[in-house]
Order: C-alpha cells, then structure tokens, then sequence
C-alpha cells in the first residue's frame, strides 16, 4: 500500500507542474531513463508499476511512456507475459505502432511466434513501418529456426511475397523461402527466385545463390539484373570473388555488356593490386578475346597500369594515342591529372607542368582543373612571379562551386597575393569577403590572425553575426510539430534508433529551417551525438563558416562534449587536454560509440585490438571479449590514456 501511494504521489506530483508535458515532464523523466539505463527495473516497476489506469490528454504521453516503459523493463526481467500486459496498454495512445514493435518482442520471448507474426502484419499496415523493416528481419533470422519454425515463418513470407522488398531481399530469410518452396512443392515464379542471386549479403551467400540458380534462369538473365548482382558485389567490397566470378557471367552476352562486365573485372583486379595478371592478360590479349574490350579501353587501362608500374613515358603514350582515336574521351581528364600527380611526385616539374597546362586548356570548366590551377597557381607564387599566380588563382576560383571548401582558400591567397603586388584596395576586398562570408574556417582564421584582427572589438569580428532565425519554432506546420512530438516520446523510451532514423529520413525532404532546428535541438538534449553531427555537416556547415563564435547553441550541436566529467578526468590523469580528446573523438568516430573501422579499430577514440588489449593489461582490466572496448567509458580511459603515452615519449 504505502509502494502504491509513493506512485500515485510522484504521479501526481509531475502532473501538477504545468499543463505543458514536453517541457514540464521531460527532466522528471529523464530520471526514469537514466535509472532504466542503469538496469534498477526494480525501481520503476515498483514506482510506475500502480498506474495502469489512461490519463487524458494532456498527461496522456506520460502515461503512454510509463505503460511503454513497464513493458521494455518486464521483457528485460524476463517476464514477457506481464510485459504485454502494460505494451498493450501503451497501445491504446498516439504511436500504436511503436507498441506493436515491442508487442512483437514480447511474444517472441514467451514463445507466441505465430502471434509474433501476426502483430508483424499488423505493423506493415502503419505508415512507419518501413522504419522497422531492418529489425524486424533480424527477430525473424534469429528466432525462427525450428523446423515448425521454419515451417510458419515460410507461409508469413509467402503472404508478403508480393512486396518483396519487405524480407526477400534478405539473403537469407530469401535462401528459407526456397527451400521451404521445394519442401512444400508450391511454385516460385523466376523474378522471387533469382532475389537471393541479386541481394547477397557475404561471399558465401554469394556463392550459395550463384551455385542454386536454376540454368534455365542464368540463361535468361537480363543485362539490368547481371549489373545489380555485380553492383551489390562491389558495395560488399568482394572484389577477389568478382575477379573469379564474373567471367562465368559474360559467356554468351552482347558486346556492350561483355566490356562492362570487363572493365569491372579489371577494376576488381586494380582494388586488390593484381597489377601483374591484368598486364599478363592485356599482353596475351585476352581482354578483347574474352571481354570484348574496345581499343580506347585497353588504352585507358593500359595508362593506368603503367602509371601503377612507375613506367609513367609509356603511360604518356597511351594517353596520346587515346586522345588520337577519341578527342572527346570522358576518361581524358582524370589521366591528365593522374600523370601530373605522378611526374609531381617523381620531381619532374617540366611534364608535371606540361599536364596541368593541358587539362587547363582543353577542360576549363571541369572540376579536375581547379586542382591544376592551384598547382600551377603555387609554383609561380614560390617562385615570386605573382602575376602568373594571381592568373591562375582567379581562374580556379571563377570554377569553383559555390558551397565548397576550397573558396576560402583561394580568397585568401589571392588576397595575399594582391597585398604583395601592393594593390591594397583589391586585397582589402578579399579579404573583407574572407572574414565576413569564411572567418571560421582554417583560411578565414589564419588571415584574420595574420592582419592582427581577432580582438573581440575588431571591425572584422564585428562582421560576425548571431543567427538566431528559425530558432523559435514558430514556422514549424502542424506536420512537423507531430513528428517532433512523436520523435520526442521516442527518445523517452529510449528507441533512438528508431527515432533517428526517422529525423535523418525527414530532413531528405522538404522542410523549414525550424524543424532542422528543433530537431538539432532534441538530438543534442538527448545526446544523440553521431546522428546530430550528420545533421550539423549537411545543414549547418555553411552557416558556421561566419556565426559569431560563442555560447550560442550552433557551436553546442557542431562540437559537443559528451562524458565531460570523465574525460575531464581521465584527460587529467594521462596529461593532456581534454579538449584533444574531444577533437579525436569528433574526428575518428564522429561520437558514435559502437563506430568499427575496416582496419577494426573500435569505439570513440578507434582503437586498435591490440593497443585496446595493451592498454586494459596496463589498467589491470580483466577484458572477456572485444565487444567490451566499445564501451564509452572503458574506450575513453584506455584511449587518453595511450595518447598521454605517446605525448609524453615524444615531450610534447
């Protein structure tokens, strides 16, 4: 009883703080959130256990997240029978489909999968359910795998087969369907069997689907369906199957598609450095015998591989030879560069310049030639000649595009270069471009700290402004005040996954500049750090380049400071700032936790197995498994403390 009217008095007491649940209720809540991350589900069973009863609007939410709550803490108890109990209570409020989700869960740990399957139906019918696909794939892969199992999941499959996009376009919920198929004798049409041989998931998927594939189907496999499969072959990074793979695929098709499938092939051979068995292949001229390669790309290929043989006269000549037979050739400027680069990085600077010049003349406009006019633009100014620096630096900056990096850049060194020539008014003006439009980027700084203008009462630093337009949420339509709401109680019952997904899905399409902001602003309340960083780099960037640098909320959200308390402290104990931290933090990992690199380094500050391994033995951390690295604590202590390690070997 007394457990009872504890509840009933936090209950009302947060009821009573304002008829404004999305400010009133959201740092009491938090409590609960912090206490469930902490694992006490004890506590809030006990304490939000007694109200079961809809609260109307507008404390419903509330209500809402404590059913939804009490659920998420009975499944992780180990009690998914009284789980469902308050999960279907919480459906009865405003986002049903996040109950059916977790309703889902909840009957597939008591052992209900067919109604598992039934609320996954339910839940396909929600306009949001696209948001849960990828999950809901991995609670079929993982928990169906009985027999009977089997057996009930191939029937769910076989009700949805006609959105196959949904589950069949995973290898291997789409390898269970088949054999199931042939199990039960029921008919596959050709355009749901050959689904696993276009969505592999790994090379042994690849090559289970490729061995399966009926011959009646690879015979009359479209050009379109042989480029899909190779496609997604290259996005999973298997170039060494595709080098034994596709020459099984390019018997007896058109010419077109037998040299595309050939210049996949020879890439595959370039990514994995087989430079000498595509040199022994063009030699024994089996690239147009079996490939079907035209002259201009066995010249094209064969430039770069002699580039990559540092043999760069004979590259020269097939360059000229293919500019010979095709002016035009798309491929013309990349090798242009490419040999440039290469006779730079040889100290030939006669060719070097000889390369650049010519992909300026013949390709003005094109993006590779603002790399060939800053080249040229630096040799001369190195050398003193100005005139023909300020040439070049004028020409690259009229190409430019306009929301790029490299225009501070070439502001200020044709600002630099101007004062040189002693043409102040011109450097004047660039300069007052550079610190009004780019005064937070490298070049705005550095000219800033160079003319002596980064004093607060500077007229420079006057120039920057405090954009706090939008900020108010008054231009948000009622669309997006829902959607705010929503992402709000999702963050609440701490499925940020999901409301993350959403917002970055949301800011694809057309917006006002409040809902960005707001949605910047519940990323960062609920310390969602990666995805707001994502955010920040696709729609604020810009903007910082000239906001007025300070306690404003933009520099918050660009560079946060999660864990500061620790790494504060660890940051201490190692000897280095914690702001080095922060930064290495924010540039390895972009502050996503669970970040892995293709070399494996792990977590917030990316490390290596091995330094992670070293580093726990010198902490004495008794350390069972990789997966306990990614921890942001454990990552952060071993992490300052390797980079204080190697600060102090080198003194510095």
């Amino acid at each position: 009883m007394l457990n009872l009217i504890k509840a009933a008095l936090v209950f009302l007491g947060i009821l009573s703080l304002s008829t404004s649940k999305s400010l009133a209720l959201a740092p009491e809540w938090k409590v609960y959130r912090d206490v469930f991350e902490k694992g006490d589900c004890a506590r809030i069973i006990r304490e939000l256990g007694a109200i079961q009863q809809a609260v109307p609007e507008p404390h419903g939410d509330f209500w809402s997240k404590s059913m939804m709550f009490l659920g998420k803490c009975l499944l992780k108890e180990n009690q998914p029978e009284k789980a469902k109990k308050f999960i279907l209570l919480a459906a009865k409020g405003a986002h049903s489909d996040v109950a059916l989700f977790h309703l889902i869960q909840a009957n597939i740990k008591s052992g209900e999968k067919s109604e598992a399957l039934e609320n996954i139906s339910q839940l396909l019918e929600q306009p949001k359910h696209v948001f849960y696909l990828a999950r809901i794939r991995n609670l079929l892969r993982e928990n169906f795998n009985s027999e009977d199992e089997r057996k009930m999941l191939f029937h769910f499959l076989s009700q949805h087969r006609e959105h196959p996009e949904y589950f069949l376009h995973d290898a291997k919920l789409h390898q269970l369907f088949i054999t199931q198929s042939d199990l039960f004798k029921q008919p596959v049409n050709k355009k749901l069997r050959l689904l696993g041989w276009l969505y592999p998931e790994d090379e042994t998927t690849a090559k289970q689907s490729h061995k399966s594939i009926w011959p009646t189907d690879f015979k009359d496999l479209t050009p379109e369906q042989i480029k899909l499969r190779v496609q997604n072959l290259k996005k999973l990074n298997l170039h060494p199957y595709l080098i034994s793979h596709l020459p099984r695929l390019v018997e007896d098709q058109d010419a077109a598609l037998r040299q595309w499938l050939g210049n996949s092939w020879i890439d595959a051979h370039f990514r994995t450095k087989q430079y000498q068995s595509i040199y022994t292949k063009i030699k024994e001229g089996e690239l147009e015998k079996d490939w079907g390669m035209s002259a201009k790309n066995l010249l094209y290929w064969n430039a770069l591989l002699k580039m990559k043989r540092r043999k760069l006269d004979e590259a020269v000549s097939y360059v000229e030879n293919l500019k010979k037979i095709d002016p035009k050739n798309s491929r013309l400027p990349f090798l242009y560069r490419s040999l440039a680069k290469n006779f730079k990085s040889r100290r030939k600077p006669e060719p070097t310049h000889e390369w650049w010049t010519r992909l300026i003349k013949e390709y003005p406009k094109h993006r590779y030639t603002i790399t060939a006019h800053w080249e040229e633009a630096w040799k001369y100014y190195s050398r003193n000649q100005f005139y023909s620096s300020l040439k070049h630096l004028d020409a690259g900056f009229a190409i430019i595009p306009k929301y790029s990096k490299k225009r501070p850049q070439f502001i200020y060194w044709r600002a630099k270069t101007h004062d040189l020539l002693k043409h102040q008014q011109e450097s004047d003006q660039l300069y007052g471009e550079l610190f009004t439009k780019y005064a937070n980027t490298y070049y705005g700084l550095r000219g800033m700290l160079e003319q002596g203008k980064l004093e607060a009462d500077s007229d420079s630093m006057k120039n920057l402004i405090k954009k706090t337009e939008h900020r108010s949420g008054q231009n948000l339509t009622d669309s997006e005040k829902i959607l705010l709401k929503r992402w709000e109680f999702l963050f609440d019952i701490l499925d940020n996954q999901q409301a993350e997904e959403e917002m970055l899905n949301a800011l694809k399409k057309d917006h006002s500049k409040s809902f960005s902001w707001k949605i910047c602003e519940l990323l960062n309340r609920y310390e969602a750090f990666h995805t707001l960083q994502k955010v920040i780099a696709n729609h604020y960037i810009y903007e910082l380049y000239d906001q007025e640098i300070g306690e404003d909320p933009l520099w918050e959200f660009a560079f946060p400071r999660p864990y500061w308390d620790h790494v504060r402290e660890v940051s201490s104990k190692a000897g280095i700032d914690p702001y080095f931290a922060l930064a290495i933090m924010r540039e390895e990992s972009h502050f996503n936790p669970n970040a892995i690199s293709r070399s494996e380094a792990m977590g917030l500050m990316q490390l290596m197995p091995a330094t992670a391994k070293e580093q726990a033995g010198r902490h004495k951390i008794k350390v069972n498994n990789l997966k306990q690295f990614f921890e942001p604590r454990l990552n952060t202590l071993l992490g300052t403390d390797y980079l204080g390690r190697i600060a102090s070997r080198f003194n510095d």
